[in-house]
């Protein structure tokens, strides 16, 4: 069935999905069995460069996405409906979400920033390192840290070896060499290209991951699991064999308009970005996204699907997540980077097998993973994280005023609390009421009114942010 793409997309449930795994083999653990029935397994997935749209995003230019696999999970799991990273490209949020320091303590901020020689991650413990610390077999596999699929160097990518017990393909590749046409397109610079692969499904690097993935959760074990499993698409190029980009051949684009004159008041140092803005009103690229969403729908089906089939099925929480969002022609931008809302707001979702379903509409960050899971899993906190349990939050009413902060560099950061985003750059700001203008067109900064807002929201700043990392060679 052919759905809209919602802001609720954080979704997961277990419920049957026709699809059939393939397993690899692999070679037995290590690890010394820990008897702890009583500890709940974590399959942890992330979807990279997964964009979260919603109806006020959406509003009036409809993009539809075969997506058969959310849609069927949608009526179960912790929906956050309001979720932030901490940063808005690959590696400093994900070496944030797996540290559970934001990138102003750390000074990663962008994907330049080599995290492995950051002294401020030697003395904690990652979490995989936690995890496994307290019992647990530690399993990993696809991009879990930063890492792309150009070479050998990239397929590693900033990987942090801490706490794994094994990691698919090796500790050497976080990626398998991915599956590609044999000719290019070449439509736009670098990775901005679309279309078929021309070859089997079985050939993709993600298949490959989650039927390793499949056959981790299918072996019987008496250590509790921790399994990350990091699904690659709908990261560019997006390439996905033919049956997945066909779909969208026929089926009408209509890419986002922006407003005449939308810069105007909005200070000159705010946007930013305007990434591939030649793009802007081409429904090509986001055809090729589509398809690579609906590409990596039916991965996450595959893989929910061996869950549901396995030994860990009555006793495993899964947290979904992406890393940032995505704008496929919002603001003349095709790309992630932005503080906007579109680059910002993610999927995140909890699911417990005896738990109920809800909606969490106050602002949440991904920087409250890592201790929720560890509340969730019965561990005791890490001193460490400067995250905040979730569960309080998911029990309470809606909190407007909690405010999550999300950092470009030290000197550019955006705070979104339950109705506003607030921008603030050296020496300009910028604030946008998500009432009555979800699109962030309108600047009210200098609006009566708007100071006490401002004031509040600044809280969330960081005092004394650390300066960014030098680039790696």
């Amino acid at each position: 069935m052919r759905i809209q793409i919602q802001k609720t997309l954080s979704i997961v449930c277990l419920l049957p999905v026709t699809l059939v795994a393939q397993a690899l083999p692999d070679e037995p653990s290590s690890r010394p069995p820990v008897a702890s029935a009583s500890k709940p397994n974590i399959l942890f997935v992330s979807i990279d460069d997964f964009n979260d749209w919603g109806p006020s995003q959406l509003e009036g230019e409809p993009f539809e996405v075969d997506t058969p696999n959310f849609d069927s999970l949608a009526a179960r799991g912790i929906l956050f409906n309001n979720a932030h990273c901490n940063a808005p490209s690959c590696n400093p949020s994900r070496a944030s979400i797996m540290s559970g320091l934001h990138p102003a303590s750390t000074g990663v901020y962008g994907n330049s920033h080599n995290w492995l020689v950051n002294d401020q991650f030697e003395n904690i413990p990652l979490l995989p390192e936690y995890f496994k610390t307290h019992g647990y077999a530690t399993l990993g596999g696809g991009k879990i840290y930063h890492a792309n699929q150009e070479g050998a160097a990239d397929r590693k990518g900033l990987f942090s070896p801490r706490g794994w017990d094994r990691f698919f393909p090796s500790f050497d590749a976080q990626l398998p060499v991915q599956s590609m046409p044999d000719e290019m397109p070449g439509r736009g610079e670098g990775k901005f290209d679309w279309g078929g692969t021309g070859k089997p499904v079985e050939e993709m690097g993600d298949h490959k991951v989650v039927n390793w993935a499949i056959e981790q959760l299918q072996t019987p074990r008496d250590a509790p699991l921790f399994l990350a499993v990091g699904i690659y698409r709908p990261h560019m190029p997006w390439f996905v064999p033919d049956a997945f980009y066909d779909q969208y051949e026929s089926v009408e684009i209509k890419p986002p308009t922006n407003p005449e004159g939308w810069r105007k008041n909005i200070p000159e140092s705010l946007p930013r970005r305007s990434r591939f803005k030649e793009y802007t009103g081409n429904p090509g690229p986001s055809r090729g996204y589509a398809a690579c969403v609906s590409y990596a729908d039916y991965e996450l089906g595959r893989l929910l699907n061996g869950l549901e089939d396995s030994p860990a099925a009555s006793n495993t929480i899964v947290v979904v997540w992406t890393d940032h969002g995505w704008h496929l022609g919002e603001k003349e931008h095709f790309s992630k980077f932005t503080l906007w809302e579109e680059s910002t707001r993610v999927p995140l979702l909890i699911y417990k097998p005896d738990g109920k379903s809800k909606k969490v509409d106050t602002a949440v960050s991904l920087l409250d993973v890592y201790p929720t899971l560890l509340a969730l899993a019965g561990l005791p906190e890490n001193e460490y994280n400067e995250g905040r349990n979730l569960l309080p939050i998911i029990e309470a009413d809606t909190d407007l005023h909690r405010a999550i902060l999300t950092s470009s560099n030290e000197n550019f950061h955006a705070v979104r609390d339950g109705r506003y985003r607030y921008l603030k750059s050296s020496d300009e700001e910028a604030l946008f009421d998500h009432f009555n203008d979800p699109r962030e067109f309108n600047n009210i900064a200098n609006n009566p009114g708007s100071a006490a807002i401002i004031q509040r929201l600044s809280k969330a700043l960081p005092a004394d942010p650390r300066p960014s990392m030098p680039p790696r060679k």
